[in-house]
């Protein structure tokens, strides 16, 4: 990797940010060989990132005695008195395209394939993913795991902060492998986490209210302009056409140089879905595309699949993979911890995990199994996370209220927040269907399966794969949503 000295980085954040004020103390020429926001991991010869609302200067003073030589920030600490500094006016901006700077522009070496959408995207990724890997490797940044070629750890982030994800795409890059799928957040976006990465398709699957919040988005129009700004980086900007906002999102790809179109409503898009059908857990549909027609599967269930399956398809096909490639690709696809179905050997109790945590996911999901398991009764097991989304409680109540017979309110990140005062809440819009609280989600699931009616789906929703809460401020260990239905549903087999 070309390690570049002092004065190049304030070169760079003088050009894509404004600097008020630089004092580098004769290190010019020394030689930036770390980069990173977190005190732990400095070493000598650090540039040292002091960024956040609940940054302390005691992590400038750890920075400094673990050998960071200059600091860039948005304001000077008494504690780096006698380091290099460089002041600039917004740190995100300049943050990630000092990563870009350190990490040698990696992205120019792959095809980056960016994911938007308040519903979808994980599902997206996964399917475009296992097409490529038909013909090469594939990384991927997802919600539930990144993977650079070599190795796969949990993700924390829907999209990872810039440094993280500059050094994601160089590992990619130095293990041979040619493809980076991600997700990509409004919030990745609104804070410049992907500031200087160029796409080379850009999706956006759809968007509905959601993360509107003191500490994500202030409103619906902040939550939509922030995605929409991704396709001012984007070379192919593929929209769905039934995903809201039409209009302005079609007006907004134009920043792109292309725009590809996909729906299951419009026959003049340029990928059309139409008769989709349920063949025993899978779906089945057909694709209207360039004057074709091809029959096409899915191995992962729920209806609502088909237009992430058009949105993979319209993607791989953009980057030049043959129609084979996609119809196996699609074929063989799943995505952990979505909609994942758990079979009681007597066929009465079905458990179904995913996922869906907000309301577009929400109604999709609900309204799937409702037209999917006729003469199930629906049993919808879920909870909100505290301290963000509060819109969430609303919608998902109503939703419940909608589209369930019966409703178990429970934990889901609460955060700081008393999980039943967030269970109170959400009951509030639930003002047709029973329902009860059980705090502790493990017995939520227990009882949800020894109370349920005979015939009954056992929708456990909102955490899927994710193997930890957050219950104040740290993230504990809490089995999966995926353990709790197969151990439950184990025992619910051996009693009957």
């Amino acid at each position: 990797m070309k390690v570049y000295p002092l004065k190049k980085y304030l070169e760079v954040a003088g050009e894509y940010g404004a600097v008020t004020k630089s004092a580098l103390l004769g290190k010019e020429e020394q030689e930036v060989t770390g980069l990173t926001y977190n005190s732990k991991e400095v070493a000598p010869g650090t540039l040292f990132i002091c960024k956040g609302a609940n940054f302390k200067e005691a992590y400038l003073q750890e920075a400094k005695e673990r050998g960071a030589f200059c600091y860039i920030s948005e304001k000077e600490y008494q504690a780096g008195a006698d380091m290099s500094c460089i002041i600039v006016d917004d740190i995100r901006q300049v943050m990630a395209r000092l990563a870009i700077l350190f990490y040698n522009e990696p992205a120019k070496d792959l095809k980056v394939i960016g994911i938007g959408g308040t519903k979808g995207k994980t599902t997206t990724a996964f399917y475009l993913k296992n097409i490529i890997e038909q013909k090469a490797p594939c990384g991927i940044l997802s919600s539930i795991c990144t993977y650079d070629g070599k190795t796969e750890a949990v993700a924390h982030n829907t999209t990872p902060e810039s440094v993280e994800l500059q050094k994601y795409l160089y590992q990619t890059v130095q293990n041979g492998v040619k493809y980076m799928v991600m997700e990509v957040s409004s919030q990745a976006l609104k804070y410049h986490r992907v500031e200087g990465l160029d796409f080379d398709i850009g999706v956006f699957l759809n968007i509905s209210e959601d993360h509107i919040s003191p500490i994500e988005h202030p409103d619906f129009e902040d939550y939509f302009q922030s995605k929409m700004l991704m396709f001012k980086q984007t070379q192919t900007a593929i929209v769905n056409l039934d995903g809201g906002e039409r209009v302005r999102a079609l007006e907004a790809a134009k920043n792109a140089s292309q725009t590809i179109t996909f729906s299951l409503e419009d026959k003049t898009a340029d990928y059309y879905g139409k008769d989709i059908e349920k063949v025993g857990e899978h779906s089945r549909f057909k694709a209207v595309a360039k004057g074709a027609e091809k029959t096409y599967e899915l191995a992962m269930p729920g209806l609502f699949n088909i237009e992430n399956a058009l949105a993979a398809m319209a993607a791989a096909n953009a980057l030049g993979f043959s129609e084979e490639e996609i119809y196996t690709g699609l074929k063989t696809a799943r995505v952990k911890g979505r909609m994942e179905i758990f079979h009681a050997k007597d066929g009465n109790k079905i458990g179904i995990v995913d996922y869906a945590h907000n309301k577009l996911s929400f109604e999709k999901l609900f309204s799937s199994l409702k037209k999917e398991y006729p003469g199930y009764r629906i049993i919808a097991v879920f909870g909100t996370p505290g301290g963000k989304a509060f819109g969430r409680r609303k919608d998902l109540g109503e939703a419940a209220d909608r589209y369930a017979d019966e409703i178990i309110l429970t934990a889901d990140e609460p955060g700081v927040e008393q999980v039943r005062d967030i269970c109170e809440e959400i009951g509030k819009y639930i003002k047709h269907k029973p329902f009860q609280i059980v705090e502790e989600r493990s017995q939520a699931v227990e009882v949800a399966f020894s109370s349920s009616p005979k015939k009954a789906i056992i929708a456990v929703v909102g955490k899927g794969h994710e193997a930890s809460m957050k219950i104040g401020h740290e993230y504990v260990d809490y089995p999966s949503d995926l353990e709790l239905v197969a151990k439950v549903l184990k025992a619910y087999d051996e009693r009957n």
